[in-house]
């Protein structure tokens, strides 16, 4: 197989689940990858060390246990600590509540994930991204704008307001 890229695949330290792994594992395959497979609950800091050590040109964080969210923006945290720079998506059921997933794709892209795919098309943007990824880059990658549910959006400048005005 030619090798496109290395890409270095995880899960959170929560998240004891193999199956989407494995499934990633063979799409990033199907795209020229070679990827490294940390398997379920990685620890943080081992991310970081693998990191390190294997210099990919891609990190996937997938987590399917709906508490994906705290533990992948601590994961890319210690990684903005340590001082590496990878291009990091991430992906699955990082809530257990859909009506969080804006907010937390949101946040997720502001702390700097590249991209956050949780979604019903999030196979199909991740795979619009390897097809991207593979051509132009990775870092070149630009997120679609994150939806602002109305409860989270302008209506926060109203607060201020007094009821008489």
């Amino acid at each position: 197989m030619d090798v496109g890229f290395r890409c270095l695949l995880t899960t959170v330290e929560s998240d004891s689940h193999f199956w989407n792994l494995i499934y990633l594992e063979k799409v990033l395959e199907e795209h020229g990858a070679l990827v490294h497979n940390l398997g379920a609950c990685t620890p943080a800091d081992l991310v970081v060390e693998e990191l390190a050590a294997y210099r990919p040109d891609l990190l996937v964080v997938s987590s399917v246990n709906g508490h994906g969210y705290h533990g992948a923006r601590e994961l890319l945290s210690r990684i903005h600590l340590a001082g590496l720079d990878v291009a990091c998506v991430v992906g699955g059921k990082l809530t257990t509540a859909a009506s969080d997933n804006d907010r937390v794709r949101r946040d997720l892209l502001a702390h700097g994930f590249t991209d956050v795919f949780i979604e019903e098309d999030a196979v199909d943007r991740f795979r619009a991204l390897l097809d991207f990824g593979v051509r132009f880059g990775f870092s070149a990658w630009r997120a679609d704008a994150p939806v602002v549910a109305p409860w989270d959006g302008p209506a926060h400048a109203l607060k201020n307001l007094s009821p008489g005005r």
